[in-house]
C-alpha cells in the first residue's frame, strides 16, 4: 500500500535553489524599487513565471510581488525616519508610481499614512520599522 502524499511533503520540494534565490533577491530589488519584472526574473532563474511564483512562495513565505512591496514599504519607512525628503520624492525613490500610491499601500500595510507617521515621529521617539 502506497502512502498518500500530504501537504507537508510538497512543501519540502519545489522551492528555489540557493542560486535562484540569490538571483531573485538581487533582481527584485533587495533595497527598494524592483529592478525587473517577475517574468524577467523567472526567465533568469530558468523557470516559468507560474513555477517561479510558487517556488518563491515556498522558499520565502510570500509571493514575489508581496515580498517586493514589503521591502519598498520598509525602504519608505526608513526614508521617512531618516530624511527630510518630501513624501513624493520618497515614493519615487522606493518605486511607487506617485505619492498617492505610496500613501494607499503604506496606510494599508502599516495602519497610518506616511504623513501621519512623520508627524508622530517629530513629537515622539522613533517608531520601529515594520518587520516582514
Amino acid at each position: 500500500m502506497t502512502r498518500r502524499p500530504t501537504s507537508c511533503d510538497f512543501r519540502r520540494r519545489g522551492g528555489l535553489t540557493p542560486e535562484q534565490r540569490r538571483i531573485a533577491f538581487q533582481e527584485l530589488g533587495v533595497s527598494g524599487a524592483p529592478k525587473r519584472s517577475v517574468a524577467e526574473v523567472a526567465t533568469l532563474c530558468g523557470l516559468s513565471r507560474g513555477h517561479f511564483i510558487r517556488a518563491f512562495r515556498m522558499s520565502v513565505g510570500e509571493t514575489p510581488y508581496r515580498w517586493s512591496r514589503l521591502l519598498r514599504i520598509k525602504a519608505a519607512q526608513a526614508a521617512l525616519l531618516n530624511s527630510d525628503a518630501t513624501i513624493a520624492d520618497i515614493a519615487a525613490q522606493c518605486g511607487f508610481s506617485d505619492q498617492s500610491h505610496l500613501t494607499r499601500v503604506f496606510s494599508a500595510e502599516v495602519g497610518v499614512s506616511p504623513a501621519a507617521l512623520r508627524r508622530t515621529l517629530r513629537t515622539r521617539p522613533p517608531v520601529p520599522v515594520v518587520a516582514s
